[in-house]
């Protein structure tokens, strides 16, 4: 094997040791070169380096995974009729796996190679909504630094409810909470000008 990292010695020696490690690191050490020509073959046209580093990766996760399902069930083994094609089918199965979740991930994100092309975006050009999020920001910057009143008073002002209702559940007035939330505000407004 051409990395000692994926040697099966190396990848079973980090679990609890089982009767069934012998055959499983004899099967895994003979596949090992198939499964390193089938990795090269699928995957042809990307780096050779990456390749071998998601074949590495997948294989003992494999290597891990059977020997833990065959320390749990010790009739397990006796259901596998072939332990090199069973260990090379859940293999196919995992990398197929990943190569998916890889091509997800390049799918969601769009890549832009230049600054020439972002400002062809046309959310790039459109001043209203950096000011929105410019805003946004600056909003939750201010709830985050609000007191737990002026914080509720706020929720309770976002979601509708009138002052004297605000006022009744602190048990003030009406003048008493507009007052107190005005001033809250203004100590805060000038607390961030401040640090700013």
């Amino acid at each position: 094997m051409s990395n000692p990292e994926s040697d099966p010695e190396w990848i079973l020696s980090k679990g609890r040791q089982s009767k069934n490690d012998d055959e499983l690191k004899a099967a895994a050490s003979r596949l090992w070169p198939r499964v390193q020509a089938h990795v090269r073959h699928k995957l042809a046209n990307k780096d050779p380096n990456d390749n071998m580093a998601l074949a590495t990766e997948v294989w003992e996760a494999v290597l891990q995974s059977v020997s833990k399902t065959l320390q749990r069930h010790r009739e397990a083994r006796s259901r596998i009729a072939d332990l090199d094609a069973y260990l090379f089918g859940i293999f196919l199965h995992r990398l197929n796996r990943a190569l998916r979740r890889e091509r997800r991930r390049q799918e969601t994100v769009e890549v832009l190679p230049s600054t020439r092309e972002l400002e062809q975006l046309p959310a790039a050009h459109d001043w209203k909504s950096a000011r929105d999020l410019e805003r946004s920001l600056e909003v939750q910057e201010l709830i985050e630094n609000m007191d737990r009143w002026t914080r509720e008073v706020f929720t309770a002002r976002i979601n509708g409810y009138a002052w004297r209702e605000i006022a009744e559940l602190y048990g003030m007035n009406e003048n008493q909470a507009k007052l107190r939330f005005g001033r809250a505000l203004r100590k805060l407004a000038a607390r961030l000008r401040y640090r700013k």
